[in-house]
């Protein structure tokens, strides 16, 4: 089978290089007048016949000769148009294949027919595709996130934005980057009718002094306002079943140089609106400092149940009060600041039943558990940014804060018998500031970086009664266990790096130095009634980690015409120190990394373009598993490390070929991945009889392997005004886990996609229709099988039975290979009023009119395979006010 897989990406290749050259057809001529002179001058386009869309065009030469190069038309024949304003128009039918022409026109002044101009749907200049908005809306959309979700080449991930498959590196109103990647918020409630166009800014260069030294392969968005203006939406709205409440109020400010967003929102329908704050990206890619800055390592949670992977309004149980304000001001001497605050408090309830089967190689253990739980959570973020993007020099520095502290309260009945309470506190303080500067000396370009971070992180979990008494407790039970863990962290990273371009190469040699420190405390204590004890040697930490790295690397890029070669060859120089407990168990030892990467890129015509790419090298983890002494993760897993430095042996490669054609509105792409690891180490697990595990790190080495393929096309048909998206995936893997001392191979084999209908043609009604299928085969131990399979249908109708009046029915279907389990119809509905005076819409919604009560679902890992009931929301009714600015 391995053999094989060569040859078919070769076949591939093969095929995808061949499609530019596929089904084209040269059609040439000459136009005379009736004394046999040549026209110049004169219009020349083609179609289907019968058709009215113009499939190209071009126009005569001064000798009156022209030609016409047909693209992938399958039609037998042709329709040619002449036009000239001093000539008859003429139309002729041909056959479609290459062959040669003349024709006469005749003398005679033509009278202008009435011309209606309309917008034209997608059209490109340069490297930007433009979107027209009104050419995608339908009655009922209202935010710009609604629009974006419809476009050809355009997917989203829940709130995440792709386009031909690849994320956005930025995305920007009137090309201001307000949000810094935290644009959901505008998606959700920018007015739709504020925004002209949707633009894609393909192969764009955020950064300006590299314009003419390191070309881009990404894409950035842009919102093209109809005015520079003030204007934002709001929502009030109140309901039952239980008692429900929702309000939004989010004004925003786009001006020249002035942009502003605020945002208060709090709900308890199930909307979580802190998801709006994601940040999708971060910096500026290729001069960025690295400004993502995530909360530090969580050790400890209490047992939960998986959510449905469905519209969280059908099953959230939340409180939340949410806060947001960020400002963009622009100075004339072209540096931009940006400040922003946010703050949110959110109350959360999580219940369900979990059935959880272990696949050991003697024995198969069932557990079963039943989960309530109440979740606190509390987030308060800040930052300040400054950046000067000129074409001489490039200046940023942001800095940043964040403190976050959660609380969370469990109670579980495991097997139908035993109850078990548990608590977990958490708290992450954060701060981070991050400097880059670039700038030419000469005709050399330098950049310089400086990043600072610092993190405190302690929590605590709480269990009763007390859990592994063999462990803990010599065997007898006891009331309660306590996890301490208290977690710092610092790191310091510098870097300096050069960049000159040579005719058609740029080269761009760096070197960095950085420190990395942290220090982890833990400790367990047992309580029997009033008497608690602090258990000694093997259950307490006292980790003291040291890292000093070197880095050398470089980069290289080609680029001719059609072709763009590029090689980043980083070399890693580590130093390492630990201590546990006083006693150096890695002391100044020694490693060293190169991890090469290669990327090329051929764009035979502006439609196509292919792109292979490998990566490889080795690197270097678990400094944070240096502890010897165990730590309870939650009330059933506990486990230690007492490790060394872990190596792993990475091997990836990729091609991929994307197409589009704006004039027709297609849009196409197509990946396949292979990645190989190979590691010398592997996670020990062993299952007791109850399903409690225990986790070490065996000196035993490991594998695993991946093939992926994933594509998807999409088309804009204009005269149906239906956008069609299909997208489709397939995948295998294989990856070795050690259970109970035994060394097994799992293999996964997965595939499915999915398919998406939107019509909004008819003025009466407006048709959205999705449609996903997934399946996923599990081979475990002893050659046992999983099979997981789903296919969901999804069908949103829009009635607009009189002028202001609008009723949305969203169904949606869901279907499993669950035993025993049937098939799940959810049916939601919104009346909608519209004031257009006061741009205002009188809503009713219904949720769950069906009332169901619970949702079922299964998934698997190396070794388990899970069931889980989720509790939803009941049946409630919502009327609201929702308002545009």
């Amino acid at each position: 089978m391995i053999k094989l897989i060569p040859y078919r990406l070769t076949i591939w290749m093969l095929l995808l290089s061949s499609l530019p050259a596929m089904g084209q057809t040269l059609i040439s001529g000459e136009l005379l007048d009736a004394d046999r002179k040549p026209i110049p001058n004169v219009s020349v386009s083609y179609r289907k016949v019968g058709e009215q869309i113009i499939r190209g065009y071009t126009k005569t030469d001064t000798g009156g000769a022209f030609k016409l190069a047909v693209k992938n038309m399958l039609t037998d024949s042709l329709q040619l148009d002449f036009n000239h304003l001093s000539y008859a128009k003429k139309s002729v039918t041909v056959a479609n294949r290459t062959a040669a022409y003349t024709y006469t026109l005749k003398a005679g002044v033509r009278q202008l027919e009435e011309v209606k101009v309309a917008d034209i749907p997608i059209f490109k200049r340069g490297d930007t595709i433009n979107y027209s908005v009104s050419s995608f809306t339908s009655k009922n959309d209202r935010v710009i996130g609604d629009i974006i979700r419809k476009l050809p080449g355009i997917e989203m991930l829940g709130d995440r934005i792709l386009y031909q498959g690849t994320e956005i590196q930025q995305y920007k109103v009137n090309n201001l980057d307000l949000m810094e990647g935290r644009y959901s918020i505008i998606n959700k409630n920018l007015p739709a009718d504020a925004v002209k166009n949707v633009q894609v800014v393909e192969n764009d260069q955020p950064i300006k002094v590299l314009d003419s030294i390191i070309p881009s392969d990404k894409a950035t968005l842009n919102l093209e306002l109809k005015k520079f203006t003030t204007t934002g939406s709001g929502k009030a709205g109140g309901g039952l079943s239980p008692g429900l409440w929702a309000l939004n109020l989010t004004p925003m400010v786009f001006g020249k140089t002035f942009q502003m967003l605020s945002s208060f929102q709090t709900n308890n329908t199930g909307d979580d609106v802190a998801k709006q704050l994601r940040p999708f990206y971060t910096g500026k890619g290729y001069f960025s400092a690295n400004e993502s800055m995530g909360n530090g390592p969580s050790y400890i949670s209490i047992r939960n149940v998986a959510t449905p992977g469905f519209d969280e309004k059908k099953w959230l149980d939340n409180k939340i009060f949410l806060f947001t304000t960020n400002v963009l001001q622009k100075l004339e001497s072209g540096l931009e600041l940006k400040g922003n605050v946010s703050y949110y408090d959110d109350t959360r309830k999580r219940q369900g039943f979990t059935a959880t089967r272990y696949f050991t190689a003697d024995e198969t253990i069932l557990n079963t558990e039943g989960v309530d739980n109440d979740y606190r959570l509390n987030a308060l973020d800040g930052g300040v940014l400054m950046e000067k993007n000129e074409k001489e020099i490039y200046l940023r520095n942001r800095l940043l804060y964040h403190k976050h502290w959660n609380r969370d309260l469990g109670d579980l009945l495991f097997n139908e018998r035993d109850i078990i309470s548990q608590r977990r506190t958490y708290t992450d303080e954060a701060l981070k500031n991050a400097f880059t500067m670039a700038r030419f000396w000469g005709k050399q370009l330098v950049h310089i970086r400086s990043t600072v971070e610092w993190h405190r992180t302690p929590q605590r979990l709480t269990v009763v009664p007390g859990q592994f008494e063999d462990i803990l407790n010599g065997g007898d039970p006891y009331d309660r266990m306590e996890q301490r863990v208290v977690y710092s962290g610092f790191a310091w990273d510098n870097g300096l790096k050069f960049t000159r371009k040579f005719g058609r190469w740029t080269i761009s040699p760096d070197i960095a130095f950085s420190y990395y420190g942290s220090k982890l405390h833990t400790g367990i204590d047992i309580a029997q009634g009033d008497q608690v004890d602090t258990l000694g040697v093997g259950y307490l930490n006292d980790m003291d980690n040291d890292q000093w790295e070197l880095a050398l690397g470089g980069y290289v890029e080609w680029e001719y015409k059609k072709w763009k070669f590029s090689l980043t060859t980083p070399y890693h120089l580590y130093r390492y120190h630990v201590q546990q407990q006083g006693v150096s168990t890695l002391d100044g030892a020694i490693r060293q990394t190169f991890t090469p990467s290669a990327r090329m890129t051929f764009s035979p015509r502006g439609n196509h373009e292919w792109n292979v790419s490998v990566s490889g090298g080795n690197q270097y983890g678990g400094l944070d598993n240096f502890y010897n002494g165990y730590i309870i993760g939650q009330y059933h897993s506990i486990q230690r490390y007492d490790a060394r430095l872990l190596r792993t042996d990475r091997f990836a490669a990729s091609t991929g070929y994307n197409y589009k054609n704006t004039l027709q509105a297609n849009f196409a792409h197509l990946y396949y991945t292979y990645g190989q690891n190979e590691r010398d180490h592997i996670f020990h697990s062993s299952i007791d009889s109850l399903g409690r595990s225990t986790v070490n790190i065996s000196d035993r080495s490991s594998g695993s392997s991946s093939h992926n393929l994933n594509g998807g096309i999409s088309r804009f048909f204009s005269p149906f005004k239906t956008v069609v998206k299909l997208n489709a995936y397939a995948g295998w893997s294989r990856s070795d886990y050690l259970l109970n001392e035994e060394l097994v191979k799992q293999r996964v084999e997965r595939f499915g996609g999915t398919l998406e209908v939107i019509n909004s043609l008819s003025s009466d009604l407006s048709v959205e229709y999705k449609m996903s299928y997934g399946h996923t085969r599990n081979t475990l131990a002893n050659s046992r099988t999983n099979r997981l399979t789903s296919n969901n249908h999804y069908l949103n109708l829009v009635f607009y039975p009189w002028e202001k009046h609008a009723l949305t029915l969203s169904n949606a279907y869901y279907h499993n290979n669950i035993t025993g389990q049937r098939d799940q119809y959810f049916l939601d509905a919104t009346y909608r009023y519209q004031l257009k005076k006061w741009k205002t819409d009188l809503e009713l919604t219904a949720q769950n009119l069906l009332n169901n009560s619970r949702y079922v679902q299964q998934f698997s890992s190396d070794y388990e395979l899970v069931q889980s009931y989720f509790e939803l929301r009941p049946r409630q009714f919502l009327v609201s006010l929702s308002f545009r600015f």
